[in-house]
């Protein structure tokens, strides 16, 4: 039986599966429309998970060790120099000075510290001229205030605590053990001193001032800890890593007076004289007016040396 186009029920059935047709069509355009989502993000994640990959195996070769860093190892001294100046003045105090020195770590590559050294140059100072009874009892020739002078003990190399002095003010003559407790007595005590002068004690801080990092806490380290065993140097824990440009400062905090000395001479200072004395007292000879004697203030050059080794050839930055 023919289909009459004209019906207006097979008009309607067509209607309806031009509508369901339409549906269908959309569903599709919509489910390709979400594939190809799907299948981009999962385009991004591979690509995502490729790069996660390279950054883990970058990792995984990364130097995480200062032995790992290549290029080649020399011994190095890295040295800190500060100036103690003389207490010319005696009724001026140095004790609690902040004084303070700075390096920075040269390009030709890293500096790895593994031990601090530290030593004091002793050097002598006038106290400036004055006048005694008599011209010849005075010291009117002496130079200036704090000028440099050349003693016997200009350029000795002195500890850095005084503990490396261990009998500093002690009594150890006779009177002690089993003699009568008055036979030791306080003049007696005052005789007898085995303290060497020219020793510093100071309190120091070390700070890598390129990254703003102190290698301590807020309580500064004593010298004490530099000399532990009479010469034995301070050894780091780890070693200490500082890469090329690094400003590192020492700083030194001193806890007392270095003070005075009073020492023989038979050439005075510099070829000064005591007064009309020509030519000097020789200490030499055993007459007391023959005796020369001269006060000086003690002062110097603290050395500071972080003793390890610079890796050269090294890949910027090292690590």
């Amino acid at each position: 039986m023919p289909i009459d186009p004209n019906d207006p029920e097979v008009a309607a059935y067509l209607r309806r599966m031009a509508n369901k047709q339409s549906r269908v069509e959309a569903q599709m355009e919509a489910l390709n429309q979400r594939y190809q989502a799907m299948a981009s993000a999962a385009e991004d994640d591979k690509i995502e998970l490729k790069r996660l990959g390279q950054a883990l195996k970058k990792a995984a070769a990364r130097i995480r060790y200062i032995e790992d860093i290549p290029g080649k190892r020399v011994p190095y001294f890295m040295g800190f120099q500060i100036n103690v100046p003389g207490q010319s003045n005696p009724t001026v105090s140095i004790a609690g000075s902040r004084l303070s020195d700075a390096k920075q770590v040269s390009q030709d590559g890293p500096f790895v510290a593994t031990t601090y050294l530290s030593a004091f140059l002793l050097r002598t100072y006038s106290l400036g001229p004055y006048d005694g009874t008599t011209e010849d009892s005075g010291r009117p020739n002496d130079p200036d205030a704090g000028s440099e002078v050349i003693t016997p003990l200009t350029g000795r190399f002195r500890p850095v605590s005084s503990s490396a002095d261990p009998f500093s003010g002690a009594y150890i003559g006779p009177g002690i053990g089993g003699i009568p407790a008055n036979a030791a007595s306080i003049a007696a005590a005052q005789a007898v001193q085995t303290f060497r002068p020219g020793i510093i004690d100071f309190l120091f801080e070390v700070a890598d001032e390129g990254v703003d990092r102190l290698r301590q806490n807020q309580i500064p380290i004593p010298s004490r800890y530099l000399f532990s065993e009479f010469d034995r140097p301070l050894y780091l824990p780890v070693s200490d890593f500082f890469e090329r440009g690094s400003a590192i400062r020492f700083s030194a905090t001193l806890t007392r007076d270095i003070g005075f000395a009073e020492i023989n001479y038979a050439s005075l200072p510099n070829g000064f004289q005591e007064g009309a004395v020509s030519p000097p007292p020789d200490p030499i000879a055993n007459d007391p007016a023959q005796s020369g004697r001269m006060i000086v203030a003690l002062g110097g050059t603290l050395y500071f040396t972080m003793l390890g080794y610079k890796i050269l050839q090294a890949q910027s930055p090292a690590v």
